[in-house]
């Protein structure tokens, strides 16, 4: 194979790991304005609640605010990057009757399913969707600016034949 062929092979490759930046803004994107109908939903008494260790993807691990719901097989938590929990755990108490809203997940191995979406106690929300879209818009930005950056970067690696330096 020649260089212009390597090279252009090369440049092609390096622009195409920008779909996937722009991949994750379209998850950002379908995670707005959601529709709490299309997802699970259970009402039933909170047995408990606190803040827990949220074990995840390659051995990460949160602390998450989480409850658990009488009769609910899994215990449903929530993530915020602040780790400020002190308002739920004032708000949300044990033996209350809420209804939850939550995203199922097929992960057996997670002791905290973290994509609780809404609890409402009546016709109040204690939890709104809202924290959950904005959590998820946080995908929009990374995948826009991620994806423009690696277009970029592409560009000038195919025309200058580096990323950093302008020299032909």
């Amino acid at each position: 194979m020649n260089k212009k062929t390597k090279h252009l092979l090369n440049s092609i490759l390096f622009a195409s790991t920008s779909i996937l930046y722009f991949f994750l803004g379209y998850i950002g994107y379908g995670k707005q304005n959601l529709d709490l109908t299309k997802y699970a939903q259970y009402e039933n008494v909170i047995t408990d609640k606190g803040i827990g260790i949220h074990y995840g993807s390659k051995g990460r691990k949160s602390n998450v605010f989480y409850l658990s719901l009488n009769g609910l097989d899994e215990n449903l938590g929530v993530y915020r990057m602040s780790k400020e929990y002190d308002d739920l755990l004032k708000k949300i108490k044990i033996g209350e009757r809420v209804k939850v809203y939550y995203q199922k997940s097929n992960n057996k191995t997670e002791n905290i399913n973290i994509d609780l979406i809404q609890v409402e106690k009546d016709d109040q929300i204690l939890i709104s969707k809202n924290e959950y879209e904005r959590k998820e818009s946080f995908l929009i930005y990374i995948g826009l600016i991620g994806g423009l950056g690696t277009l970029f970067m592409a560009y000038r690696f195919y025309k200058y034949r580096t990323i950093f330096n302008s020299r032909k």
